[in-house]
């Protein structure tokens, strides 16, 4: 009886100490979406979660703003004046809550690039939140801030939309 009791015991310690709730799950992030001021932005990104729901990402962007012409209406070739930009950086992602199926996280971290040929350094910062569905597939809205230096684009504020697919 007493061996018995003793197995039971080891085999429920063993089962504690192995489940974890998405600690070490890695995901592929592919977002795209609108910033402010007139900017396109589409988003790649490798995250991999930590133990309490954060996360890590490592994450390369590019964007474009367009330009209006109130002499000109609808889409035309010039609208896209080589305002471009890129960049990558690392994001931790602390969570602030969680839902049955969501996650609510916020994320900041430093990203450098270059916008136009001049190179910059940014701080982003913001929320997102993640519905998870039950293929273990994640639909995220990100609300996103940057701050940049050395250049003329410091502000970009804006709300991306993306999918989270796991490896």
């Amino acid at each position: 009886m007493a061996m018995r009791k003793f197995v039971l015991l080891g085999l429920t310690l063993l089962g504690v100490l192995t489940v974890h709730a998405g600690d070490g799950d890695q995901y592929l992030s592919v977002n795209g979406g609108f910033l402010f001021n007139s900017t396109l932005n589409a988003t790649v990104g490798y995250e991999r979660e930590l133990s309490y729901s954060d996360a890590l990402e490592l994450f390369g962007e590019v964007g474009d703003r367009w330009h209006h012409n109130p002499k000109r209406e609808g889409i035309y070739s010039d609208m896209f004046k080589k305002d471009y930009y890129w960049g990558g950086g690392v994001l931790y992602k602390r969570n602030l809550k969680r839902y049955k199926n969501a996650t609510l996280r916020l994320r900041f971290g430093p990203e450098c690039g270059a916008h136009t040929g001049d190179y910059f350094f940014a701080v982003e910062g913001g929320l997102e939140l993640n519905y998870v569905f039950p293929s273990r597939v994640q639909l995220s809205v990100i609300q996103k801030n940057q701050v940049g230096f050395f250049h003329g684009d410091t502000f970009r504020n804006g709300l991306l939309i993306g999918i989270k697919i796991p490896f």
